[in-house]
């Protein structure tokens, strides 16, 4: 009985305690104007650009403001589960945007859209936009669809430290200007 007690609290540790806050794995790509950063999604990779205060390597948790609790949450909006995790990035400066990416093997937008518990804001030929809140955070989450599957990036914002227009402006930049090849027809 001891045993069964202890394998079932295993377990309950396991896959209760996720932590989504922590350093991905992904490569530097030389020569880029702005820090491009290959993301790895099981059988491909996707290079992606980002400004150069964004930190992928070390995790310091002053400038994450969201709970591991949260993110469940958030991933909650879409009933399909992630193949994996590939990203996880913030700012040290009054921006103050954490982006999280998960990548979803064998899925396409079409499956987002339809698993999705909200209306996209936009619809490109290759994506997905929504913006929404969450608690008191502004989210803005962006949906790429590749060769194999669809890449989800998620941006939080810290309203108490950044307005809304701001946190816009930042990820229109990002994604649309910085990453004008990934998204068609925006």
């Amino acid at each position: 009985m001891k045993i069964y007690i202890l394998y079932l609290t295993f377990l309950f540790i396991t896959f209760s305690c996720t932590t989504y806050i922590k350093p991905i794995h992904t490569e530097s790509v030389p020569g880029s104007e702005n820090i491009t950063r290959k993301l790895f999604l099981q059988n491909e990779t996707l290079d992606v650009n980002f400004y150069g205060d964004y930190i992928f390597n070390k995790v310091e948790k002053k400038f994450i403001f969201f709970t591991n609790k949260d993110v469940s949450n958030i991933l909650n909006n879409l009933k399909e589960k992630p193949s994996s995790q590939i990203l996880f990035t913030y700012t040290r400066i009054s921006i103050y945007n954490n982006m999280l990416g998960f990548y979803y093997a064998g899925k396409t937008l079409a499956d987002i859209k339809i698993n999705f518990s909200k209306t996209p804001e936009k619809e490109m030929q290759n994506g997905l936009l929504y913006a929404y809140e969450y608690n008191e955070y502004y989210i803005i989450e962006v949906y790429r669809q590749t060769e194999k599957g669809v890449v989800r990036f998620i941006s939080i914002n810290n309203s108490a430290k950044q307005t809304v227009e701001k946190f816009r402006q930042e990820n229109t930049k990002l994604f649309f200007e910085v990453n004008s090849g990934l998204f068609s027809q925006y």
